[in-house]
């Protein structure tokens, strides 16, 4: 029991702590806290010391045995708040976590994940301040936490635009039990979410001569021909249809078909957001023209690697990489000076796709030079 004696403590969270045993001065850091965890009076409970004052003064100049036993039931009801929300939050632990990355209008959910690693007594009432771009809120825990056991409590938001959008946990407060007194932490915690450009509609028909690009020769690459080329575990956004139901029951794990791609050559991306060439409006239907594009074509298999400005080029095998591309379009930001694709003549890309600005907010797709679309 020696771990509660000193309750009262305003730093009661904080290791290491300095035990204060002078009366004025732990009083005084009692009405204002200056370290991270905090104790406050609430309304209720400055009514209930102003109620308690009138009664204890009543009952020493009336010697009322009644008065003096209302006025320690009034004293106590305070103290065992103050013990009892102490409890509430020892042993209590949090974590921020937000999406690792969302598409703008696409509904994001954070969630923050609770575990009450207490042996008796649960945890209930607490409040959690978050905030986003779109404003702070309060997340109230609505259940009790038993010892033991974690919860989670969730939050939905939706971003408005491409880049780096962070999430907040400001603090957590807690008025149980009687709502005397409020307890709270302030305890920061930041995770980010990589917004990724906004999908819009875009035409492309590459031609080549009247006639579409293609070599007529099936290659032994991902794609959406007929050819069995590998069988491997499922991936979020593969087609249902390609899931391999024999492989599935003896793996006990979802396996889906890698068909080999039939006829038709794959696209190379690449983007050059030189400053004098794009304005701000451009450079947003860039980006989203060329996220949808880089989709469309990954999933009939015909993107076979993708570039932003100078840094390396991404040799699209699977989602992985290009969402990583997808990271690099919601980081993407005007450069200076001209630029030419990365090792464009090492490599010796064909189906080059580039993007040049068309009126005012519009954008032109080009391959290989000639106009194949725009958005």
């Amino acid at each position: 029991m020696r771990r509660w004696h000193d309750w009262t403590d305003p730093d009661f969270f904080m290791e290491g702590r300095q035990h204060e045993r002078r009366l004025i001065p732990l009083f005084l850091r009692q009405i204002l806290p200056r370290r991270m965890q905090q104790t406050k009076l609430t309304l209720t409970g400055w009514m209930l010391v102003i109620v308690a004052l009138g009664i204890g003064s009543a009952a020493y100049n009336t010697s009322s045995n009644i008065l003096f036993m209302t006025l320690s039931m009034l004293l106590s009801s305070l103290v065992l708040s103050g013990i009892l929300s102490v409890v509430n939050f020892r042993k209590l632990s949090w974590a921020l976590q937000a999406p690792q990355h969302l598409q703008v209008g696409e509904v994001g959910m954070a969630e923050i994940v609770l575990k009450n690693e207490k042996g008796m007594f649960p945890t209930m009432s607490m409040a959690f301040r978050v905030s986003s771009r779109d404003g702070m809120h309060l997340l109230y825990l609505k259940h009790a936490i038993s010892a033991g056991d974690i919860a989670s409590l969730e939050w939905t938001f939706v971003p408005v635009q491409r880049g780096r959008l962070s999430v907040y946990l400001h603090g957590v407060e807690s008025k149980f039990p009687f709502g005397f007194l409020s307890k709270g932490i302030e305890d920061t915690a930041e995770a980010a979410v990589w917004v990724w450009p906004e999908r819009i509609e875009y035409s492309f028909l590459p031609l080549a001569h009247g006639r579409r690009y293609q070599t007529g020769v099936a290659r032994h690459q991902a794609g959406v021909g007929n050819d069995l080329l590998n069988v491997r575990t499922y991936e979020m956004g593969d087609s249902p249809r390609l899931i391999h139901w024999k492989a599935t029951a003896r793996m006990n794990k979802l396996m889906v078909r890698q068909l080999a791609q039939e006829g038709e050559s794959g696209f190379h991306l690449w983007l050059d957001p030189i400053e004098q060439l794009w304005n701000g409006a451009q450079i947003e239907t860039l980006c989203s023209a060329a996220c949808a594009l880089a989709e469309d074509l990954f999933h009939v298999g015909r993107l076979e690697s993708a570039c932003v400005g100078q840094e390396p080029w991404i040799r699209i095998r699977g989602l992985r990489e290009l969402h990583d591309f997808f990271d690099q379009l919601a980081r993407l930001e005007p450069v200076s000076g001209a630029g030419t694709p990365p090792g464009e003549h090492s490599v010796g890309r064909r189906n080059m796709i580039t993007f040049r600005p068309y009126g005012e907010r519009g954008v032109s797709i080009y391959v290989n030079g000639t106009q194949a679309g725009q958005a």
